[in-house]
């Protein structure tokens, strides 16, 4: 068999692939763009470099030799995601999409004795059904740049749903991208946001609180992603609790805190090298501009409204459920901040949240080196009480229906749907669903 790949599109990271034997090959992954590391997430597109090979299912093994994690849900029966182009042309009798795929799949050091520092290796067998062709491999569901414009297309096609987003530029990257900040309460065209610099960021309406997203300050996480596009879709809603949200908050999105690192495929670090997510307590303009402009406007809002909430969308690669991070200081003999602890059970206790968010995995407490991080920041320099990380399983759930099963897309757009249904249920209790 002769396999042709590609990762010349957006959000692609393969480096360099060599054949091993008739179906199987070692695949390199390129390094976060000035770094030396951070390998582990992979999204490429093959096909077979002649239709008369593929007469019938092809399976073809692919050993991913060069991650840096030590563990991965990948030892804990996750498997990769795959996309058939043909399946999604209508040809095919279905037409699922994105979906896991993979037999045999393992997760092992490249070292013998597992000494650290080796790199790792990831190993898993495709069979691809359909003759001549292309498909796309995933570590997860990818969600890029173009994905994202499509989606605000369909949205600000929609005269009902454009009529509640107002769309602005934050600021510029290193590589010259232009970072979204998204305006969305009842009054859209009322908060208008000018470019490049907070100073320029015009608001009205300053009887309502501000409540802060973002999402993707590291690249590979895109579960953030889908569960922001069922914040998004439910916001901007004709539902009478999004109507009721858009009353009672202005929302201030960032649907991408990385975009050049989504760009080019990295997985975690920015085009500086550096992971945004340690910058937050002293971000330089010129290094971090989209932390730095994030960080003012917060700063902005809480002056000028209050900020009720931030919410900073992750993706974890190595434990399972959905699961938040906050900040409740009492052990550390400061100011106390008990109620940080109301929105996770909250969320654990909606209908629609109930299934992902695991409580037991929540956690409030600041481990050393996580100081500088976004919701650490935003909570004490900023005091945010209400300050939290969002984590997403690449993987699945370990409780209730859904224990055993990958989570899908549909699952990660209703857990977005539920962090807005959890916030009513925390400002407006007596609203009833």
């Amino acid at each position: 068999h002769s396999v042709r790949f590609d990762a010349a599109f957006g959000s692609a990271n393969l480096l360099r692939a060599v054949q091993r034997g008739p179906a199987e090959y070692d695949l390199f992954l390129r390094p976060d763009l000035h770094t030396h590391g951070h390998t582990q997430w992979f999204y490429f597109a093959l096909s077979n470099r002649c239709c008369a090979l593929a007469r019938r299912p092809v399976s073809v093994t692919f050993n991913i030799v060069n991650l840096t994690k030590p563990d991965s849900l990948f030892s804990s029966g996750m498997r990769p995601v795959l996309y058939s182009h043909y399946e999604r042309s209508g040809d095919a009798l279905a037409a699922p999409g994105w979906r896991r795929c993979g037999e045999n799949v393992a997760y092992r050091s490249n070292a013998p004795d597992g000494s650290v520092g080796a790199f790792y290796t990831l190993s898993f067998t495709v069979t691809f059904p359909w003759v001549g062709d292309t498909y796309r491999l995933a570590h997860c569901y990818p969600y890029t740049l173009a994905d994202h414009a499509r989606h605000m297309a369909r949205i600000m096609a929609d005269p009902e749903r454009a009529r509640h987003v107002a769309r602005a530029t934050l600021c510029h990257t290193l590589g010259g991208t232009a970072c979204e900040l998204l305006t969305i309460t009842e009054d859209a065209a009322a908060f208008l946001a000018a470019a490049d610099g907070e100073e320029n960021l015009k608001c009205s309406r300053e009887e309502i609180k501000c409540v802060t997203v973002s999402a993707r300050v590291h690249p590979g996480e895109t579960p953030a992603s889908w569960m922001l596009r069922g914040i998004l879709d439910y916001l901007t809603g004709a539902e009478a609790g999004a109507a009721l949200l858009r009353r009672l908050f202005v929302f201030r999105v960032v649907p991408f805190l990385n975009p050049d690192g989504v760009a080019h495929g990295n997985n975690r670090c920015s085009l500086a090298g550096v992971d945004l997510n340690r910058q937050w307590r002293r971000p330089v303009r010129a290094l971090h501009p989209t932390v730095h402009h994030l960080k003012a406007l917060i700063r902005s809002e809480a002056a000028r409204r209050g900020v009720a909430m931030y919410v900073d969308l992750h993706g974890h690669s190595r434990k399972q459920n959905i699961f938040l991070y906050g900040v409740d200081e009492r052990r550390r003999g400061g100011l106390s901040r008990p109620s940080a602890r109301v929105f996770p059970k909250l969320m654990s206790w909606n209908r629609l949240g109930g299934k992902y968010v695991s409580l037991g995995d929540c956690s409030f407490v600041v481990r050393k080196g996580r100081e500088a991080t976004a919701r650490v920041v935003v909570a004490r320099e900023l005091s945010v009480a209400h300050s939290y990380t969002v984590e997403s399983s690449f993987c699945g759930v370990d409780f209730g229906p859904l224990a055993g099963h990958h989570l899908n897309i549909d699952h990660l757009v209703e857990a977005g749907r539920a962090i807005c249904e959890s916030l009513l249920d925390m400002y407006a209790p007596r609203y009833v669903w």
